[in-house]
């Protein structure tokens, strides 16, 4: 195996690593809180809405599990007080997800730990080498996501 060919087989590992540590310290911080993996990580995507709301169908797909998976989690979730389902004003077949206000605030929280779990994973790094790797690995992403497609790269998501 060449010295390149080892650099990229090795980049998958590296990307793993990386993000089972990050997760594995953000599961400590979110502990004293009750919180599994499933949990939290469907409350994170909940915060990628504009509005900090979606469909339960579209979170599901989103964390890529089944229905039934997301709602025994969302049920939970729900119960804890941290989010709750509402109809959907458009289509009464669709089930809308909202944070409640302690929903919020235990995003807050996990928002400030996640910029101290960052600021720790990177630090030392220059800047310059920071927004490098985040193009890299947008690209690596975007091509992925065509492989899954089965289509080209769109052109808006180019080589760098």
């Amino acid at each position: 195996m060449t010295e390149e060919a080892g650099a990229g087989f090795r980049i998958g590992f590296l990307v793993h690593d990386v993000s089972r540590l990050r997760q594995a310290l953000f599961d400590g911080g979110m502990r004293p809180h009750g919180l599994t993996r499933a949990q939290w990580w469907m409350l994170v995507q909940l915060s990628r809405s504009a509005d900090g709301a979606m469909a339960q169908s579209d979170l599901a797909r989103l964390i890529g599990v089944g229905k039934v998976s997301a709602g025994a989690t969302i049920a939970r979730l729900e119960a804890a007080g941290l989010l709750r389902r509402e109809g959907d004003a458009s289509d009464r077949r669709v089930r809308r997800l909202a944070l409640t206000e302690a929903g919020r605030r235990l995003q807050a929280e996990m928002i400030g730990l996640g910029e101290g779990l960052n600021a720790a994973m990177t630090a030392g790094i220059p800047p310059e080498e920071l927004a490098l790797a985040g193009r890299v690995l947008a690209r690596m992403k975007a091509n992925l996501g065509a492989a899954r497609r089965g289509g080209r790269v769109p052109p808006w998501e180019e080589p760098i």
